[in-house]
C-alpha cells in the first residue's frame, strides 16, 4: 500500500510540473486567417497577432498552392501557412513583430521557429527577445531545394525571462523574401505553479491522507 501511496506522490507532482502554463504566441504558425487563390497576401489584417513594419516584398502571406512560372509552393514549416521578409527582388529591409505573453520571470526558455529561402540562395534574419533581459542572434537557412520555400530549418534562441511578458522581432534585410513559420517555446528551467496546479496538487494530497489513515 504504501508503494502505491509513493506512486501516486510521484503522479501528481508531475502533474504539477505539466501544469505550468506555458508562454503564449497568437498566432505562431500563421493559420488564423486562411488566405484562398491565388495563395498570396499582402494585406497585415490576415495576419492577427503580428505587426509588419519595412516593405512588403512580394507578399507578407503564403499558403501552399501557390504557383507562378517561376515554380511553385508545396509546403510550409507547419500547417499550410507561413510569412515573409525581404525586398521582393531587390534589397529590403522587413520585421515581424509581436507580444509574448504568460512568462514566468526568471524562467529559462528555448524560443523555436522555422525558417526557409525563397531560391538557390542561402538566407538570412535575425531574432531577438527584448524583456528587460535581451537576447538576439543571426541566423542562416540554406538554399531551397527549388522554387520556393521548400527546404524549411528548424532554429532555437536561448532566453531567459525578466518579466511576464517579452516583445518577439523577427527581421530581415534581403533581396529575396526569407520565409517564417512555427513560432514556439520550450521551457527549460520552471518557475511557481498556477494557483490552479497548486490547488490540484493539494486535493490529491487530501485523498492521500485519508488513505492512509484508512489503511491504518
Amino acid at each position: 500500500m504504501m508503494s502505491r501511496f509513493l506512486i501516486l506522490m510521484g503522479a501528481l507532482a508531475g502533474t504539477a510540473v505539466l501544469g505550468w502554463a506555458a508562454p503564449v504566441v497568437q498566432n505562431a504558425s500563421f493559420e488564423d486567417v486562411q488566405i484562398g487563390s491565388p495563395f498570396l497576401s499582402s494585406n497585415p489584417a490576415n495576419i492577427p497577432g503580428w505587426t509588419h513594419g519595412g516593405v512588403t516584398g512580394d507578399a507578407l502571406l503564403w499558403h501552399t498552392g501557390y504557383t507562378d512560372g517561376g515554380g511553385s509552393i508545396t509546403v510550409a514549416g507547419q500547417g499550410n501557412q507561413f510569412v515573409t521578409m525581404g525586398g521582393g527582388g531587390t534589397v529590403g529591409s522587413a520585421s515581424w513583430q509581436t507580444t509574448v505573453t504568460g512568462l514566468v520571470t526568471g524562467t529559462n526558455y528555448i524560443l523555436n521557429f522555422m525558417m526557409a529561402s525563397e531560391t538557390s540562395n542561402s538566407q538570412s534574419l535575425t531574432a531577438a527577445l527584448s524583456g528587460g533581459a535581451t537576447a538576439s542572434q543571426a541566423f542562416s537557412a540554406a538554399a531551397s531545394s527549388a522554387n520556393y520555400w521548400r527546404t524549411w530549418e528548424s532554429k532555437q534562441l536561448p532566453f531567459s525571462a525578466s518579466g511576464i511578458t517579452a516583445t518577439l522581432t523577427f527581421s530581415a534585410n534581403t533581396v529575396n523574401d526569407v520565409g517564417l513559420d512555427n513560432i514556439t517555446f520550450t521551457t527549460l528551467a520552471t518557475g511557481v505553479p498556477e494557483p490552479e496546479t497548486w490547488g490540484l496538487l493539494g486535493t490529491g494530497l487530501g485523498a492521500l491522507a485519508l488513505l492512509r489513515r484508512r489503511v491504518r
